[in-house]
């Protein structure tokens, strides 16, 4: 008898939309589900023209019965479910019965299958507009599904794909995924005849990953292995300085099933407290074992998100299960550095820039200028190293201005005639390295550091594609980037400006930034947004001590800059709090000011 079976319509009204046909990715996924569901244990997924062309996946699972072929291309047919409490607790990746019917209403399909328990296979055969039709075959147990010529006879559908590169780059993050969550299921990935990933069943985490992520981050891998009750936290992380410029690297799956989700990624980053970098992200790939009534996972129609009943309490193991890996104890609180606090206060002072400041405060920008003037009152001024006024003063916005030192390593302290100036530093140097380079780019005549000793990077087979595809932009702005084989690439020369903080990890972040970039419709605007970024890793940063002479230099030339107000992405560069606001501020002038002189005075 069948196993595949029609579910009955009260059932179906208390499923979620189907699955959903986007791109071919989503095909991919939908069918490594399935794989899974079947109980195979290695998958291949093989690909032509980004998958629009062809995607034939391939494993040895459990098959299909040729009684259930024809039936498995219908809606809602599936052997998962059958009555409501079935849905309250779904173990397994599919269960609508809407994959295959999806697939085959948009594209020509093929399954070739065999089970354990039939003599011979199935061929099943279903081309659009014709009625499936089924076949005796032979192959080893388990099931081969073609897919071709995606969204051929909707040409309004298929005009909207993107490039056939950034389609296979979404199905190989696909694999990825599926293969860093599964260590113990076999997947191997080929796009147009040439194998990306190979990946055996039963690696080890460690193996695994430097498969995926390569062997940098293999090496720095803790495992994750914690319980809280009812819930399982397993998986593993990557210490510290390893880290990534964005949450590509951050894989969460509930039951074994990937998912995103924006709390987890806050306890995760939060578990790392202050040992990452501001802008870097971690590495991990974590699975939450919890009780199956405490999940919904019908509530989108692609189930990339699922529903957690309890996310507070599962946010809180999930960080708890990351601080345990690192061996932190229990009582650890997160610190807030003084950096970070006076970067928070700052963000929050609505002082205009110093071109907006010859207008006249509003009353609540005035009350939050005091508020900042009472915040420098308080703060510990970092000496000058060089002695002698002359020795501080540097021409600036048309007069002599006077260095005082730095706040907390972030933040320079300047006197002006009008009172005080704080230039952020790394947003002043970003603005005077963003308008060099673009200067060398745009005249052709970038400044090159020829390294000794190339950096070999090792990163995922996708990543290293992505990079290796726009080297010859990277070319232009003063990087000389080569295929190094496998995962790795090569970088042999650097723009002069970022040689004196290059390094492995400075290096990855960076390319995690043009990563995030993204193809561009204009080589042009790809190009300016390649010499921001690069400018901004360039510059100096929060927490780096700079002497008079440094802080001179940065003045100097940012004097110089056409937009000298922000940094290249638009925030503000400095602020200036006048005289007169911290005068009123600490009771020398003002009304507080005048009742204390007329009561000294006694006068009514």
């Amino acid at each position: 008898m069948g196993k595949v079976r029609i579910l009955a319509e009260d059932l179906v009204s208390l499923i979620s939309a189907g699955e959903v046909i986007e791109n071919p990715s989503s095909i991919v996924k939908e069918l490594i589900e399935n794989s899974l569901d079947a109980g195979a244990t290695m998958i291949d997924i093989a690909i032509n023209e980004g998958g629009i062309h062809s995607i034939v996946i391939s494993d040895n699972g459990s098959g299909i019965l040729r009684e259930d072929c024809p039936i498995c291309l219908l809606r809602h047919s599936t052997s998962k479910i059958n009555t409501k409490e079935d849905i309250e607790e779904i173990s397994t990746y599919g269960f609508r019965g809407e994959a295959l019917a999806s697939i085959s209403a948009v594209a020509d399909i093929k399954i070739t299958t065999q089970t354990e328990e039939e003599e011979t296979g199935s061929l099943l055969i279903a081309r659009f507009g014709e009625a499936p039709n089924v076949t005796e075959t032979s192959r080893a147990k388990g099931t081969t599904i073609e897919v071709t010529d995606l969204f051929k006879n909707i040409p309004a559908r298929r005009k909207h794909l993107a490039s056939e590169r950034v389609e296979s780059q979404r199905i190989q993050e696909v694999v990825m995924k599926q293969a860093a969550i599964l260590p113990e299921i076999g997947f191997r990935f080929q796009r147009d005849g040439n194998t990306i990933i190979d990946c055996p069943p039963n690696q080890s985490a460690s193996d695994r990953i430097a498969s995926l992520w390569g062997i940098d981050i293999a090496k720095s891998l803790v495992i994750v292995d914690y319980s809280s009750g009812n819930i399982k936290i397993s998986g593993f992380v990557a210490t510290p300085p390893v880290s990534r410029g964005n949450r590509s690297r951050e894989y969460f799956s509930i039951l074994k099933r990937p998912i995103t989700d924006e709390r987890l990624s806050q306890a995760v980053e939060s578990a790392y407290s202050t040992t990452l970098m501001k802008g870097q992200y971690p590495v991990c790939a974590l699975d939450i074992s919890m009780e199956l009534s405490k999940v919904d996972v019908n509530v989108h129609p692609t189930k990339r998100e699922v529903r957690i009943l309890d996310i507070d309490k599962v946010s809180d193991a999930v960080k708890e299960a990351v601080r345990k890996a690192f061996g932190k104890s229990d009582d650890v609180l997160e610190t807030v550095t003084l950096q970070a606090s006076l970067d928070e206060t700052i963000e929050t002072i609505s002082v205009e820039s110093i071109s907006e400041l010859s207008q006249a405060p509003s009353k609540q920008a005035h009350q939050k200028q005091i508020e900042s003037a009472l915040l420098v009152e308080q703060t510990i001024l970092a000496p000058s190293s060089v002695e002698g006024k002359e020795d501080s003063e540097v021409d600036f916005l048309g007069g002599v201005v006077k260095i005082i030192g730095q706040i907390h390593n972030l933040y320079i302290l300047i006197e002006t005639e009008e009172g005080l100036l704080i230039v952020d530093q790394h947003a002043a140097h970003e603005r005077v390295l963003y308008e060099q380079l673009r200067t060398e780019v745009t005249q052709d005549r970038v400044a090159v550091e020829e390294l000794l000793e190339p950096f070999i990077l090792s990163l995922s087979p996708k990543d290293a594609e992505q990079i290796v595809d726009v080297a010859d932009i990277l070319e232009s702005i003063g990087f000389t980037i080569t295929s190094f084989g496998g995962n790795e690439i090569s970088i042999s020369t650097l723009p002069e400006i970022l040689g004196r903080v290059a390094s492995e990890t400075e290096l990855l972040t960076l390319v995690d930034r043009i990563l995030d970039i993204g193809s561009k419709e204009s080589v042009d605007t790809f190009k300016d947004d390649l010499v921001k970024v690069t400018a901004c890793h360039s510059a100096v940063r929060a927490g780096q001590s700079l002497n008079t002479e440094e802080i001179r230099e940065i003045i100097t030339e940012l004097a110089t800059t056409k937009s000298k107000f922000n940094c290249c992405h638009g925030r503000p560069s400095m602020l200036r709090i006048r005289k007169e606001d911290i005068d009123r501020s600490v009771g020398r002038m003002g009304a507080a000011a005048i009742a204390r002189y007329k009561a000294r005075h006694r006068i009514e």
